[in-house]
Parts: structure tokens; sequence; C-alpha cells
């Protein structure tokens, strides 16, 4: 059908409109795209390094618990072997307490077995020595001051015989003896004296103390002389 222009133009108005409306917003949109592709780019950018972010974190802390994981293993470890070493030297301290102990016992067993070998020497040696003592010299103030000595114990007493070896008579001051009955006899050994009293005798002879010092080393010691058992075994 044929139109006029003028007819045409305003008909097909509307249509060129649109058409003008939809190039405009194309337009508009195509401007836009930068923008857009800007933002998509820098949240791609952000969000890739969230991820990196968040596996680095993830790969730390599991490399953290492994770490943490390994020392306290290795912690336990060398507690273990800490322990298992001071066990180790309790018991060598043990074992070497034990041994000087032993040690101690097989020193003090030979040490007594040795003592009781030679003791009955030593005593025998020492009774030696104190007979010596006893029979050293005897000087001229011997007898006297024996005699001295037995009648300072039997003073106020009387009756009092006194009996000595008749070598002996003329070192003693028988003035001083006055009141008491004095009796030369052989069978008193040189340098010794006798008293007797109603009561008792009292013996200064080397025999008596020679004696005493026998039943001395009896009690102390608790053996008799090699000699005297041999005299014993012998009966």
């Amino acid at each position: 059908m044929l139109l006029r222009k003028d007819e045409i133009f305003y008909i097909d108005l509307p249509k060129k409109i649109k058409t003008e409306e939809k190039e405009s917003k194309e337009s508009r949109e195509v401007k836009e795209d930068p923008r857009k592709q800007f933002n998509r780019i820098k949240e791609q950018i952000i969000s890739q390094a969230r991820e990196e972010a968040r596996k680095i974190v993830e790969e730390a802390e599991k490399r953290a618990e492994e770490i943490l994981k390994s020392a306290s293993e290795e912690a336990e470890r060398l507690k273990l072997e800490v322990e298992r070493l001071l066990e180790e030297k309790r018991k060598e301290k043990q074992k070497f307490s034990e041994y000087i102990l032993s040690l101690k016992k097989q020193i003090q067993m030979q040490i007594h077995q040795k003592l009781e070998e030679i003791l009955p020497d030593i005593v025998e040696v020492l009774r030696v020595l104190f007979r010596k003592i006893l029979e050293k010299e005897m000087d001229e103030s011997v007898v006297v001051r024996k005699l001295r000595s037995a009648l300072s114990k039997v003073a106020g007493i009387e009756n009092v015989k006194i009996k000595i070896h008749p070598e002996d008579l003329d070192k003693v001051d028988l003035k001083e003896l006055k009141g008491k009955q004095v009796i030369p006899d052989p069978n008193v050994e040189k340098g010794g004296v006798i008293l007797e009293t109603e009561y008792d005798v009292l013996d200064k002879t080397f025999s008596y103390q020679w004696k005493l010092v026998e039943d001395i080393f009896e009690e102390v010691v608790g053996f008799e002389r090699p000699s005297q058992r041999i005299e014993e075994k012998a009966d």
C-alpha cells in the first residue's frame, strides 16, 4: 500500500524509537563492560587470594600439628631414654654397693682369721714382756717398798706375821717393824713379802703377782698360752 511520506514517518516512528532505545542500551552496556570486567577480575583475584590464604593456613596448621606431634613423640622418647639410663645407673650403683659390702665382709673375715692365727703368738710375746718387767733386777728398795705397801693395808691389825727371804733381812729396818713378828722364810722369793694376819694373807711375791697377770690375760683374751695348752693335751 502506498503511503505518503508523512504517513510512513508517523506510522514507523514507534518502531524507530524502540530501535534507537535498544541501540542506546546496547551502547551503554558496551561502555560498562570494562568496569564490570575490572570488578569481576578483582573479585576473582580476591577470591583466589582468600582461597590461597585458606590453603596456606590449613597447610601451616597441619604442619604445626605434625611438628607438635613429632616434638611430643621425641620428648616422650627422650623421657623414656632418660628413665632407662637412670635405672641402669641405679642398678650399677646398687651392684657396686653390694660388691663393696661383700668385699668389706671378705676383708673383715680375712683380718679376723689372721688375727685368730697370730693372736696367741702376740699374747705370748706380751706375757714374756710383762714377765721381764716383773723380773727386772731387784734393787735394795724393792722389798722395802713392798713391805711398806703391805703394812699400809694391815694398819691397826695385831698379831701380824711378816715373812721374807733370809737374804732380804739386812735390807729392812727391823726397828720400823717393832711389834711385828718377822720370820725369815727361804720359801719366800727374794724381793717378795708375805703378811699373815688372823683374817687374811697378803702376798706380795713375784709368783703371786704373775699369777694375777695370767688371770687377767685369761679373762681378756679368752684362751691359754700355747705352752699351757700343750701341757694339758699331754696330760
